[in-house]
């Protein structure tokens, strides 16, 4: 847009945000393009080996009021095994987390019950 053209479409704009959008000597240089972007992404390269994840936690809630299942967070747990060391981090390449739940026995008490299985 010329300057004339922005200042109609904004009466109130400021001498450094007319000179900014103007196409009147604009001193931003052009973007430069990729020549041929053809190959980047898919070339062939050795692909790395999925190990698979190393440990299997399971999450098991004991409760007297069964909750919904998207409820059941297990992250705060994972977490504390993680800053604790017994895992060595929390992403699906490492562990495979599992949660459950189950209604408590009449006069046993709410708990989590935390299983770590090292799968290698």
């Amino acid at each position: 847009m010329t300057p004339d053209e922005l200042k109609r479409k904004f009466p109130r704009a400021s001498s450094a945000f007319i000179a900014a959008n103007s196409e009147v000597g604009d001193p931003r240089p052009a973007a430069v393009v990729e020549s041929n972007p053809r190959n980047g992404a898919l070339a062939k390269k050795k692909a790395q080996k999925l190990a698979g994840p190393s440990f299997h936690v399971h999450v098991e809630s004991v409760r007297n009021r069964l909750l919904d299942e998207d409820n059941l967070c297990e992250k705060f747990h994972v977490d504390l095994l993680r800053y604790a060391g017994i895992i060595p981090g929390d992403s699906a390449s490492e562990v495979r987390i599992e949660t459950t739940q189950r209604k408590a026995e009449k006069g046993e008490s709410e708990t989590v019950v935390i299983t770590v299985t090292p799968l290698r």
